[in-house]
């Protein structure tokens, strides 16, 4: 595992929906650490998302790319979409 600076952020939420903090990279996912709205801690993963960043020109190991999850609720599939940026730590 890699250890990364990122940005999260939801392009069609109004309010200021970004996360941001250090984070670890495997060769697909992208693992952070979070807090749930009761205030506890948890750990995320974006599964698969280093899939979808490529390599910002002129800005080395920096990515950046969109990314999407699919949740089933009440029977129906909501997706909801990501912006994703990172920075590879050396």
């Amino acid at each position: 595992m890699k250890k990364v600076v990122y940005s999260i952020s939801k392009p069609n939420k109004l309010e200021d929906g970004r996360l941001t903090g250090i984070g670890c990279i495997t060769d697909e996912d992208l693992i952070i650490a979070a807090i749930s709205k009761n205030g506890k801690p948890y750990i995320r993963v974006f599964e698969d998302c280093l899939k979808d960043c490529h390599p910002i020109p002129y800005k080395p190991d920096e990515y950046k790319g969109e990314y999407y999850e699919i949740f089933e609720i009440d029977g129906k599939n909501i997706q909801v979409d990501y912006s994703i940026w990172y920075k590879i730590q050396k």
